[in-house]
């Protein structure tokens, strides 16, 4: 009996050290759309979001963003419909990706895409090749609310 629990104990600190793989640690895509031949998305992984922006082969930019860091915002709005928008902000610029559900009743079309502003002032407005929508609510994360100055509508 003895031997059996001091074989357990070593086998139990000798595998306590081991880093446990948690079954959310895998990239989980929240948002992805296609703008002509690149691809805009945003993956999160243990409460991170990262904005990606590339071809299937490459990232041209990534922004990883945690709530407290300041560097992350989101925005949800009534426009024809429900808009809802994350803002990755890197120095002066900010990529904004945003839904917008549209209306039927005043012939507004549901829309997607990719905001790129420095400061306030928008430089590329693209919309997604086909449209897209945050697969969770972008509220239950935390993440600060953003000032109407960063709205991508």
């Amino acid at each position: 009996m003895k031997a059996i629990t001091v074989s357990a104990l070593v086998l139990l600190l000798a595998f306590g050290a081991m880093p446990i793989a948690h079954a959310g640690s895998a990239p989980t895509t929240i948002f992805s759309c296609a703008i002509g031949h690149k691809t805009v998305s945003v993956t999160s992984v243990g409460g991170q979001l990262t904005y990606h922006y590339g071809t299937a082969r490459k990232d041209e930019l990534t922004i990883t963003g945690i709530p407290s860091s300041g560097n992350i915002f989101e925005m949800s709005q009534r426009f024809a419909g429900m808009e809802y928008q994350l803002r990755f902000k890197n120095g002066t610029y900010s990529y904004i990706v945003y839904d917008s559900e549209g209306n039927s009743h005043s012939g507004a079309s549901a829309t997607s895409g990719l905001v790129v502003m420095q400061g306030t002032k928008t430089i590329v407005d693209r919309s997604c090749t086909k449209f897209s929508e945050f697969s969770v609510s972008i509220e239950d994360f935390g993440i600060p609310e953003d000032m109407e100055a960063y709205s991508a509508m």
